[in-house]
């Protein structure tokens, strides 16, 4: 990307013509924690639910709580995000985290949902969420407080253990010793919208051509103090999504995964 000059350790500069080919730009996420109102960009806390909406469940009639929510009229643009609008993600709270890793991609225990049209009146919402069940004794949430997400424009270069690192360098030769400069010093690890994803073990998407399809990162939720977010042992959660489906603002089939040590 023209005119994004990295950071780069010594030990890697003689790669800086191809590293920084690979740049892509991503919204920086942080968080507060603090109580929000109804539409504002957040991790946990109340939904943004007008009167006369359904609640999110599963299939069984369970309900999911509000894991985030981001206001696209907040955030700093890129392509192909779209510019308003609000998008929720909810989970089931149970040990996954609502998670099916053998069908990922299945919207029963997590769900995403876009609002295109926000009314900024809380006159026409739902604020009053007692309806809510409590939590059962073994179920939880990755997260302690409700927080308000700030975000910054920025950019990277390919991480490290994502399937898109081999292509993007496939004619270029990295010593041990060069991977791990890479991997210790160009590891861009936040809270994100776009830009590259980062694991804890391994891509999901690598050596498999259906879920390889998924080539945008919707949301990555890395491990944040402020709100003591962190998915199971110091793990990452990521959100993928078609290029195609995302300009077309169609968020029923996205890909959901989260790793941790």
């Amino acid at each position: 990307m023209k005119n994004i000059r990295l950071q780069i350790p010594e030990e890697l500069e003689k790669f800086r013509q191809v590293i920084e080919k690979t740049i892509r730009p991503y919204v920086k996420i942080e968080l507060k924690s603090q109580n929000t109102l109804p539409w504002e960009s957040k991790i946990g806390g109340n939904p943004y639910l007008e009167i006369g909406m359904e609640y999110p469940k599963t299939l069984k009639g369970e309900q999911l709580r509000l894991l985030a929510q981001i206001n696209f009229e907040e955030v700093p643009h890129i392509e192909p995000f779209p510019t308003k609008g609000i998008l929720q993600v909810f989970i089931f709270p149970d040990d996954l985290y609502g998670a099916d890793f053998d069908n990922p991609c299945k919207q029963d225990t997590f769900r995403i949902i876009y609002l295109p049209e926000v009314k900024k009146d809380e006159k026409l919402l739902v604020t009053d969420f007692s309806f809510l069940k409590e939590l059962e004794e073994e179920w939880y949430l990755p997260f302690e407080k409700e927080g308000k997400m700030y975000f910054s424009k920025e950019y990277m270069p390919v991480q490290g253990y994502t399937y898109e690192f081999e292509a993007l360098y496939k004619d270029i030769h990295f010593t041990d010793e060069d991977m791990e400069n890479y991997i210790d010093e160009l590891n861009y690890s936040c809270c994100r919208i776009g830009g590259y994803p980062e694991f804890t073990q391994s891509d999901p998407r690598e050596g498999n051509k259906e879920l390889s399809l998924f080539d945008t990162l919707l949301l990555q939720l890395d491990c944040e103090s402020e709100c003591d977010l962190m998915f199971g042992d110091s793990g990452i959660a990521n959100f993928f999504i078609k290029e195609e489906d995302l300009r077309n603002l169609d968020f029923s089939n996205v890909l959901y995964n989260w790793d941790c040590y």
